[in-house]
């Protein structure tokens, strides 16, 4: 498929999408705790709470990735959570409408359309979005997939710090960092994974124009 970057359509979710959400899902995710997957019940959800916060990136009408957020104010002295906590197991009914951060629910592509910059326009939308409500940024919990090789040899901490020097290369923390996410920690025991194991990476992007 030689789809050029141009013909990426990102659009705010809809319901009609919602059953190609829950295949995107189980294909970005094989490994992960079912229970832990987005369906079509949160998709409705989220649209119902918090329409703005839904993209799309779409090829010929075709889903090829998604993104969902909620807003949240975030306490960076007790940053442990899990990701169910996060994100009300799915449904983002704790969404405050004041918070002031937006919180990363879900970022995925499909695997065959990998590398070719569609997180970055999913990223692109979620900026927008933070400038135009003058949000202070994004915070989410970074899964590390390229960990899994290095943690006989290193902490997790160590593998985030050589990631994010340039020094190691992770196929979804490397991207984040990519566009301006910092690690500022790590958060343990964050969502079951069987493959990717269950701690994340505490990864925050400051609105340059944020107006405090």
């Amino acid at each position: 498929m030689n789809h050029h970057m141009n013909d990426v359509v990102v659009i705010e979710t809809t319901k009609q999408y919602a059953d190609a959400i829950e295949v995107l899902q189980r294909q970005c995710y094989p490994t992960l705790d079912p229970t832990l997957l987005i369906r079509r019940v949160h998709v409705e959800s989220q649209i119902a709470v918090f329409p703005e916060g839904q993209h799309l990136a779409l090829i010929d009408g075709v889903v090829v990735g998604m993104s969902s957020t909620l807003r949240l104010n975030i306490d960076f002295s007790d940053s442990q959570h899990t990701f169910e906590e996060m994100i009300a197991g799915g449904y983002i009914t704790n969404h405050d409408p004041q918070g002031e951060w937006l919180y990363g629910a879900d970022m995925s592509t499909h695997p065959d359309y990998r590398r070719r910059g569609i997180a970055s326009k999913l990223y692109d939308a979620r900026k927008a979005l933070i400038k135009r409500l003058n949000l202070r940024g994004m915070v989410g919990g970074g899964m590390v997939p390229g960990y899994r090789f290095h943690k006989h040899e290193m902490s997790l901490e160590t593998y985030a710090a050589k990631v994010s020097a340039g020094e190691l290369h992770d196929p979804t923390l490397t991207p984040q960092l990519k566009n301006g996410y910092v690690v500022r920690g790590v958060i343990y025991n964050y969502l079951q994974d069987a493959l990717l194991g269950n701690d994340a990476t505490l990864i925050v992007w400051d609105n340059p124009d944020y107006q405090g």
